[in-house]
């Protein structure tokens, strides 16, 4: 078959210069023989085995879709039958087809496989009498440009929720130097710096876990450390992961009810304490809050703009939240709904 190809490209050109210019081409080079639906492999450049790491002598006279494993899995299967329609294509045709990007592992001698992407063009090869007597296929690895993409792609999918969580939090702060309000400005900047603070924590917690959410302990044992000595808080419960939309909005009504208790709760009075636990039926969390030994406690008069907060900051978390003013403490309930996927198993 060679030898009738090599005569029918012209009278200078013989088997053996057809067979050195095909060897010498850096392009992965396979000539196949136009008798489907076999398409016998008649000639395998050392290009093309090194790409698929093989040996020609291996692939020699067999058909090209002979060679692949069937039913390994659905990209494999896809890349057979992305060949099968480009050559018969070239057939009905009689003209050069692009064949476009597929998958198709390549195992490296470990074992493990590579992921690798190709593309082809396939072109008729007629003989003298014009009649199509080979395919040409020549292959083309292209898991580089891929790769390169999909990082791009990446990257501006990252800029996008950066500048997405970047507003979300200029609005939230936003907010927060709106309803501030203080006596003076020294209250004011005190006020003020603790609440962003609290935001700049909630973020922190966000981006450990890549925006994927918070543990609710690492949020509830932040807010507290930043107000609280060691030894006087307590936090216990089962394992639970908040959703991203919810954690900053956590973190702030922890400021909040931590703030108080700072000021005019628990932790206002040496040997006062707080103690937060929750616990979670199905998609269902209940988190109490407790404070002791701080001064006696009566019901406020009126609703402050912390409370008021907090239950804002509650209904945003599809929630709500209670205060009881206990004459030894204030108990503070919070119920939200969870999102199932974000809440695994109690640990």
């Amino acid at each position: 078959m060679i030898r009738d190809l090599a005569k029918g490209l012209g009278p200078h050109v013989d088997d053996a210069a057809f067979r050195a210019a095909f060897e010498a081409s850096p392009r992965p080079l396979l000539l196949v023989a136009a008798d489907p639906p076999k398409f016998t492999m008649v000639a395998v450049n050392a290009a093309h085995a090194r790409a698929f790491r093989t040996q020609a002598a291996a692939l020699l006279g067999r058909g090209v879709l002979e060679v692949f494993p069937k039913g390994l899995s659905r990209e494999v299967d896809a890349f057979v039958e992305a060949i099968r329609q480009s050559f018969e294509a070239v057939l009905a045709q009689r003209q050069a087809i692009p064949m476009g990007v597929r998958a198709f592992p390549i195992q490296r001698a470990d074992g493990v496989s590579d992921e690798r992407f190709w593309s082809a063009v396939n072109a008729p090869v007629f003989m003298p009498d014009g009649r199509l007597g080979f395919i040409l296929s020549t292959v083309q690895d292209v898991t580089g440009e891929v790769m390169e993409r999909r990082s791009e792609e990446a990257r501006q999918l990252l800029m996008r929720e950066v500048d997405h969580r970047a507003r979300n939090s200029l609005t939230v702060v936003q907010s927060i130097l709106r309803l501030t309000s203080a006596p003076d400005i020294d209250t004011y900047r005190r006020i003020l710096t603790g609440r962003v603070e609290a935001l700049a924590r909630a973020q922190t917690s966000l981006v450990a876990r890549r925006w994927e959410g918070a543990a609710l302990a690492e949020v509830v044992e932040s807010e507290l450390a930043a107000l609280a000595e060691p030894g006087r808080f307590t936090v216990e419960g089962p394992h639970v992961l908040l959703r991203a939309g919810h954690v900053q909005n956590m973190s702030m009504a922890l400021h909040e009810l931590a703030t108080n208790a700072a000021k005019y709760g628990g932790l206002s009075r040496e040997g006062g304490c707080v103690s937060v636990g929750w616990t979670r039926r199905g998609g269902e969390l209940t988190l109490t809050w407790r404070e002791q030994g701080g001064p006696p406690v009566t019901p406020p008069s009126h609703e402050g703009f912390g409370s008021r907060l907090i239950r804002q900051l509650g209904r945003l978390m599809q929630g709500d939240i209670r205060f009881d003013w206990r004459e030894d403490g204030l108990q503070a309930e919070m119920r939200l709904r969870l999102d199932a996927q974000q809440a695994p198993p109690d640990a």
